[in-house]
């Protein structure tokens, strides 16, 4: 059975994708709780490298599980400019609502200067710019004395290459290359070899950082679009999964071959989400993973900050993912949900397949809605 096989099969639902959003984001809060402390996962000891690993898991499949599912979205829209439209509806509302929040409210509450020095400040100011993608980590006098300091929300850093992603898959559609994935397969593998004699030339830069670079994710995202192109050619295998995930390991101990990493990460991403684990009813009212991406990290500071403990990695990642969780569904329900409407809108005025408002479909659809890093 093809991927495209299984996909028809299950009739463009399954709940893999939904337990991989929702595992991943809360995987990345995980992360982030030892960082908030002043440590690193690497703290904990564990074997053969955990950290690194973990580090070179998540966010690289994120982001092939956006480029899997996100190519399906360009597939079905009558042209670009509804296709960016779409993403732009997806993405900005929620991101501007939590930079609002966290700007007027956050801010005011937990800093350490006055409140008329606060709303004069030109780092007030700039920080709005993150509603443009232009990234701003600093508001005045916040989080100044934490082992991260002054670093509000520091998860922005993958909006501008997310926004990225779509410009490059706007030119391939551009190009033709939808229709032409052997083409695009080589062009992707050229570019994963020139970054090989690159690095075996130059040296990383930095052998002991836990993650990628956003450009390099970039080409994870590009795997899981070659992979919704070649859906019904290449193979739907457990056997096939569990070599790449193999594969993947190996992969990661090398700071040169690492960039081999894409395509066998983007197969084990779609080959897990394409299965049909039992869905937990209240679990999956919504897709909560980007308001999970959205506020973690500033109600992760805001525990160091306010609570003792807060630094202990075990009780930052409890107590947070409580709160985080209450943001979430805020997002989803109040701001994603409703936008949805806009979007079947701006796609049935294009004369599109409108996509489907119900929470099910932008959760779980094979055909659906971008997850977010």
């Amino acid at each position: 059975m093809t991927i495209g096989e299984q996909m028809r099969r299950a009739g463009g639902f399954t709940s893999g994708f939904d337990y991989m959003r929702l595992v991943l984001a809360t995987m990345v809060v995980f992360n982030h709780s030892f960082g908030m402390g002043g440590g690193s996962m690497a703290d904990l000891g564990l074997p053969f490298e955990f950290h690194r690993i973990f580090g070179h898991a998540i966010l690289p499949m994120f982001f092939a599980l956006s480029g899997f599912l996100v190519t399906a979205s360009l597939l079905r829209t009558p042209n670009l400019g509804v296709f960016m439209g779409l993403r732009a509806l997806r993405i900005l509302p929620a991101l501007m609502v939590e930079i609002a929040l966290s700007a007027l409210i956050l801010g005011p509450l937990l800093t350490t200067v006055a409140w008329r020095d606060y709303f004069t400040d030109p780092d007030f100011f700039r920080y709005f710019l993150n509603m443009l993608g232009w990234i701003h980590y600093h508001l005045p006098g916040v989080f100044v004395d934490n082992p991260v300091p002054r670093i509000v929300n520091g998860s922005l850093w993958t909006v501008p290459y997310e926004a990225e992603c779509y410009i490059v898959l706007a030119l391939i559609a551009l190009l033709g290359l939808v229709r032409r994935p052997a083409l695009f397969l080589g062009l992707l593998a050229l570019a994963c070899l020139a970054l090989i004699v690159w690095s075996a030339a130059h040296g990383d830069p930095d052998p002991s950082r836990g993650t990628l670079t956003g450009r390099q994710l970039i080409l994870f995202f590009l795997a899981g679009v070659l992979l919704h192109l070649g859906r019904d050619r290449v193979p739907s295998s457990g056997w096939l999964a569990l070599a790449a995930a193999g594969l993947s390991l190996a992969l990661v101990a090398s700071h040169v071959w690492v960039y081999l990493l894409p395509l066998p990460v983007a197969y084990v991403t779609a080959w897990l989400g394409l299965q049909q684990p039992r869905k937990l009813p209240l679990l999956f009212t919504g897709d909560y993973s980007y308001g999970i991406y959205l506020y973690a990290y500033p109600i992760q500071q805001a525990v160091v900050q306010m609570l003792p403990d807060g630094r202990v990695w075990y009780v930052n990642f409890a107590v947070s993912m409580v709160v985080v969780g209450c943001f979430a569904a805020f997002s989803w329900h109040c701001i994603e949900k409703p936008t949805l409407k806009l979007k079947r809108l701006l796609a049935r005025r294009a004369g599109a397949q409108a996509p489907d408002t119900g929470a099910a479909s932008e959760a779980a659809p094979i055909a659906g809605q971008p997850a977010q890093a």
